[in-house]
């Protein structure tokens, strides 16, 4: 068992430096840093907001890493979700290091239908503690280990609605559904098994629904418009196709 969460700084400021271990991704506008830290024998995830720049990190910075925080103390215990390790300031959080790949890296329809069971089961472990993901469709928010456990990360745009009943009833089932139909996105495009024609039926009209949402639509059309190009390319010039040989 993981040790419990703990409220107290990691880690001070001046300590980060000698650390960290490799530098996953520099601060670049308002995207923090994310740092891979070595302390104690256990491995940490930084994201660190100090390197970016000032009206950002004294605002978004501050704000991001203050509702993350506390989204992570509240599942804490949660499996699925990295441990909170604490804060170093108000710039900069920890969480536990998890050993596994993106979703984003991984081939479409390679994965088991028990993945998507199981971050299901992470999924509704937050709606039970108040708390909704808003960003779980995206790839690289989850995180497969070797063994096949899924585990959610990045919880910057999550909210904590709380546990009353207006909370259970309403506001959890509502927004809610966006963490379901996210979930929904990825099953479709990575689970190996094909979906039960239930599940079927209900992509089916989900996808259809999906082009009244003006940023789905523009999206969808993008995408449209992009393989259309490829395919007029390689008609005009069959040698760029993807086998093509280069001299």
């Amino acid at each position: 068992m993981a040790p419990p969460p703990s409220e107290s700084a990691p880690l001070s400021r001046d300590e980060l430096g000698c650390s960290t271990a490799r530098v996953l991704r520099a601060a670049r506008g308002a995207k923090p840093a994310i740092l891979l830290v070595e302390r104690a024998g256990r491995r940490l995830i930084v994201k660190d907001f100090a390197g970016s720049p000032w009206l950002i990190r004294q605002t978004y910075g501050r704000w991001i890493v203050g509702n993350e925080s506390r989204i992570y103390a509240r599942l804490g215990g949660v499996a699925g979700v990295p441990a909170f390790r604490g804060r170093l300031d108000a710039f900069a959080f920890a969480v536990d290091y998890v050993d596994g790949r993106t979703l984003k890296s991984h081939h479409r329809r390679s994965l088991p239908a028990a993945v998507f069971e199981r971050l299901a089961a992470v999924q509704a472990a937050l709606h039970e503690r108040g708390v909704v993901h808003l960003d779980s469709h995206q790839r690289k928010n989850v995180l497969v280990t070797a063994d096949g456990e899924p585990h959610l990360v990045d919880f910057a745009t999550a909210l904590y609605l709380g546990t009353g009943w207006l909370a259970r009833w309403v506001l959890v089932p509502l927004l809610g559904g966006a963490d379901r139909l996210g979930l929904h996105k990825l099953r479709v495009r990575y689970c190996a098994e094909p979906l039960p024609p239930p599940s079927a039926r209900r992509h089916g009209l989900l996808w259809a629904v999906g082009w009244l949402w003006p940023h789905t639509a523009v999206r969808r059309l993008r995408r449209i418009i992009r393989r259309w190009r490829r395919r007029r390319a390689l008609r005009a010039d069959p040698r760029s196709g993807p086998g093509a040989r280069k001299e």
